[in-house]
């Protein structure tokens, strides 16, 4: 069994309009939502051994308040610059290529693309949006990456902020 863990990234500013896209940061809500986020993620046991995430700065952020609330060490955090601006089967494709040994996976990323992975990866449950700082937990019945496919996913755990508001 492999576990795949999505996590869309906290609230971000668009305080300057200006800013190229990939160098907004949180805004404070973000900044506020991103530990309770991981809070509850820690509380349920799961701490992923990789944390793959997209280089812009807002992902990047809410990956690292994650990694340090889950004791995960930063060198476990891996940046892919393919998940910035990726579809969903690109999604699919990168955690396809995962090592085997690694048996949890988080992905940090954006929508649309997170949301269709999840609504393309799990059985049972659908998701017309994946809120900011969204945190999803996939059971998976493989026991190598590569053999991730459409429809085998179990989602085992949801939460995000407005959730528990």
């Amino acid at each position: 069994m492999k576990t795949l863990i999505l996590l869309r990234h906290a609230k971000s500013s668009w305080q300057d309009q200006a800013q190229r896209d990939i160098d907004r940061p949180l805004n404070e809500r973000g900044r506020q939502d991103a530990p309770l986020m991981a809070d509850n993620l820690h509380k349920r046991g799961t701490h992923p051994q990789r944390i793959l995430c997209s280089p812009a700065l807002r992902t990047v952020s809410t990956a690292e308040i994650f990694a340090n609330h889950l004791s995960i060490p930063k060198e476990l955090l891996q940046l892919e610059r393919q998940i910035y601006l990726a579809g969903s089967g690109h999604l699919l494709h990168l955690m396809r290529q995962q090592d085997d040994k690694l048996d949890s996976m988080m992905l940090v990323g954006h929508n649309p693309a997170l949301t269709d992975l999840f609504n393309e990866l799990c059985r049972e449950a659908r998701l017309d949006n994946m809120p900011t700082c969204c945190v999803a937990e996939l059971s998976l019945p493989i026991t190598q990456w590569s053999r991730l496919d459409v429809g085998q996913a179990e989602l085992k755990y949801i939460d995000y902020p407005k959730k528990i508001i």
